[in-house]
């Protein structure tokens, strides 16, 4: 799974999504335990790794954020990780701190060092011309430039290469990427703050605040890790987010509306996202007048063919969002954007928090969600139980996702 920073989070952490320079430092310290195997070596160091990349998910879109650790002997000379698009890659910022130190060091990456030649010379050029001796991989890179290319190269410079180490936790680093790559469509977070009785809103529409300050943080961290946010034109018309990251260090992700008829562009007041950037999909039933305004504001208009309620189709929202290409969405709502997407099986991770209230006749967390009987209802997975402040927790994957465990359940 991807959230190992989330008991540092709801332990009382500042709430920082990208920390980089904290984790470089604690890879730097990393120390060898008295009679560590080879193999616990191995693991500890490419962990330390691990930590590099998760410190920036959502900083370096569209590239995903690699960690490196150069180590000569049993002493971390290097740590690095991946720069913003264009900027140094996690080895090379790795290499750079170790200076000739990295000489006959082994170094360990959680993605397969790239090969070709983007908008910064390749990874493996920089390792040769470093002269290291040895190069541990996690997981290899799909992409069609890569896919153990990276590899054959160091091998041929006459480099020591091994992979696989930590690959699960490596690939779990680099699950937006990889599900991209292998997919082309983005990987699908969905996110509910809703009562105990699954409102997520009371009756008149008001919703702040029903989680408490832990809970929205949280909800911020997860904004700072994705590449775009979705919402559908109820929420824009009724809420005018901003969808922006607060309460945490981050990066904004990219905003996308729902809105089949382009509602949006007939607002009274001109909502927060109408702005260069933002993508909106819509449908035929979108009037040209909307068009033209929504085109006139700088955003990017995707339309697209509708479902057979005439709404935007998920399946065809998420082949043209992965096609832009964007790594990964959060969607945020509200309710019937949400049962859309769960109607039609498109998400691979949903974080629901819950609040010790109840709100009675409100507005549901998944709105048009029909259901004939109990034993027709989509059953989720837990992957986590725990709390967040005084709300709960709860993180699901689909059924299909993995085999049958029990939910962890934090404290």
């Amino acid at each position: 799974m991807s959230e190992p920073q989330l008991a540092d989070l709801l332990g009382g952490a500042d709430g920082v999504a990208d920390d980089g320079p904290g984790a470089i430092a604690a890879a730097l310290a990393s120390a060898p335990a008295v009679n560590e195997s080879p193999e616990a070596r191995d693991e500890r160091l490419m962990d330390a790794a691990v930590a590099l990349a998760r410190s920036g998910t959502g900083a370096t879109y569209p590239n995903p954020c690699v960690g490196a650790i150069v180590v000569q002997g049993e002493r971390v000379v290097g740590a690095g990780r991946s720069a913003v698009t264009g900027g140094p890659h996690a080895e090379v910022s790795a290499l750079s701190q170790a200076g000739g130190a990295a000489r006959g060091a082994t170094v360990y990456v959680t993605l397969e060092p790239c090969s070709h030649f983007g908008r910064t010379p390749p990874c493996t050029g920089a390792l040769i011309a470093a002269g290291v001796a040895e190069v541990v991989v996690g997981t290899l890179d799909p992409a069609a430039h890569a896919g153990g290319r990276g590899l054959e190269l160091l091998r041929a410079a006459g480099i020591r290469v091994r992979h696989g180490v930590l690959a699960g936790a490596c690939a779990s680093a680099h699950e937006h990427y990889l599900h991209h790559e292998a997919t082309r469509l983005p990987f699908v977070t969905l996110k509910i703050a809703s009562s105990l009785d699954g409102q997520i809103a009371a009756g008149s529409g008001d919703s702040k605040w029903i989680t408490g300050e832990p809970a929205r943080r949280l909800g911020h961290w997860l904004r700072a890790r994705h590449h775009a946010i979705a919402v559908g034109a109820d929420t824009v018309l009724r809420d005018d987010p901003a969808l922006s990251v607060r309460m945490v260090t981050g990066v904004d992700p990219l905003p996308v509306i729902f809105d089949s008829a382009l509602r949006v562009a007939g607002a009274v007041r001109r909502p927060t996202l109408l702005r260069p950037g933002t993508v909106v999909l819509h449908t035929n039933r979108a009037p040209a007048a909307a068009q033209r305004a929504v085109d006139d504001l700088g955003l990017r208009r995707i339309e697209l063919a509708g479902d057979a309620e005439g709404r935007v189709d998920v399946a065809g929202a998420l082949q043209a969002l992965g096609q832009l290409p964007l790594r990964s969405l959060l969607v945020e709502g509200g309710g019937r954007m949400i049962a859309s997407f769960v109607a039609a099986g498109a998400w691979q991770r949903f974080y629901w928090f819950h609040a010790p209230v109840v709100l009675g006749d409100g507005k549901p967390a998944a709105a048009g969600l029909k259901v004939a009987a109990v034993a027709d209802a989509t059953r989720l997975r837990p992957l986590l139980r725990t709390d967040v402040g005084v709300d709960g927790l709860t993180i699901l994957v689909p059924p299909a996702d993995r085999a049958e465990e029990p939910a962890r359940r934090e404290s």
